[in-house]
């Protein structure tokens, strides 16, 4: 036989609820139980219910431990996570700082290198300038060395020749 529960409230014990519960399902299926007395009934039982209470009232008190041990935890780790961030912070200036210095240095190199390499321009420049007319004229006084020493003896024939002539 079927129970219908729906509409049984449900913070009475169990033995009342169930009672309840045939009850009603005798009054919809026409059988009136008028002779029923009080004292048919059993005395509800609330213990279960007291237990219940005090079962939710320490769990609560756990959750509340719990939730403050997680804010304490939550705040230690702000703390240090300000902590953190803020040497972060610190280490990040001095790099960018030490970033700047190096590149003023780099830059200080790269002008001195340049102004090096620019003196070493000018002055093979002027060795160039110096050094083509030494060359040619070393060239030239060779070449008219050896034109004479090569020439020498046909001109002293040539010579001789136009004496005897």
């Amino acid at each position: 036989m079927a129970i219908d529960l729906r509409k049984i409230e449900p913070l009475g014990s169990k033995s009342v609820l169930l009672e309840q519960a045939l009850r009603r399902h005798r009054q919809n299926n026409g059988h009136s139980d008028m002779n029923i007395d009080d004292d048919d009934m059993v005395a509800p039982d609330y213990a279960w219910l007291k237990e219940d209470k005090t079962a939710i009232e320490s769990l609560v008190k756990q959750m509340d431990s719990s939730i403050g041990q997680l804010a304490i935890q939550m705040r230690d780790l702000e703390q240090m996570s300000e902590k953190t961030r803020a040497k972060v912070d610190k280490e990040q200036q001095l790099l960018f700082k030490q970033i700047k210095t190096l590149n003023g240095l780099l830059k200080k190199q790269v002008d001195i290198f340049t102004h090096v390499e620019r003196q070493m321009s000018d002055i093979e420049m002027n060795q160039n300038s110096i050094m083509p007319q030494v060359g040619i004229g070393l060239v030239a006084g060779l070449m008219s060395a050896v034109t004479i020493l090569a020439t020498a003896p046909w001109m002293t024939l040539l010579m001789e020749h136009l004496r005897a002539m």
